[in-house]
């Protein structure tokens, strides 16, 4: 914030005036307002996926059905992307799926730093007041949406990878 906002001048100070990008400002403020804590989100995760999924496409490049598909005389791009991707991919997305939580837990210290109003801002203030029905259903809320993270993760199994079957 303090390179961004105040020194350069490139991103305006995330405010509360705009909280939709259906409102009055439009949708070009309402994402110059949010970049800052999307990215301060992000960031925390990029690392790791990149590293995974580097690592996961060269160690697929390297197997037999790869070697096979090339020796058909398929398209590069073809093993690529139809082959090595799909197989490739898979643990990132388990990743994502477990990393809800802790986008999650992440949302409450970017929320309390940029000073926005979302869910993890009102379980901190939740938490301090004192507010059990607030804190539980906040709680809960976060346990429905790492479950059905998960299930969505289980069925994009069964898109990406032929060799898993849904039963």
């Amino acid at each position: 914030m303090l390179v961004f906002v105040n020194q350069l001048h490139l991103l305006p100070f995330t405010t509360n005036e705009i909280n939709s990008p259906f409102g009055p400002h439009g949708p070009g403020a309402w994402v110059l307002n949010y970049f800052l804590p999307w990215v301060a989100l992000a960031v925390l995760f990029s690392a790791a996926y990149i590293r995974v999924t580097r690592t996961n496409m060269i160690e697929t490049f390297s197997d037999d059905f790869i070697r096979t598909a090339r020796a058909k005389g398929l398209a590069p791009r073809t093993v690529t992307f139809k082959h090595g991707v799909r197989a490739g991919i898979t643990p990132v997305v388990t990743m994502l799926g477990m990393d809800i939580g802790l986008l999650l837990g992440g949302a409450v210290l970017t929320e309390q730093i940029f000073s926005v109003p979302g869910l993890g801002f009102t379980a901190v203030r939740a938490a301090i007041s004192g507010d059990l029905p607030v804190t539980m259903a906040i709680t809960m809320l976060a346990a429905f949406f790492v479950i059905v993270a998960n299930v969505v993760v289980d069925l994009a199994y069964a898109a990406i990878d032929p060799r898993v079957r849904l039963q």
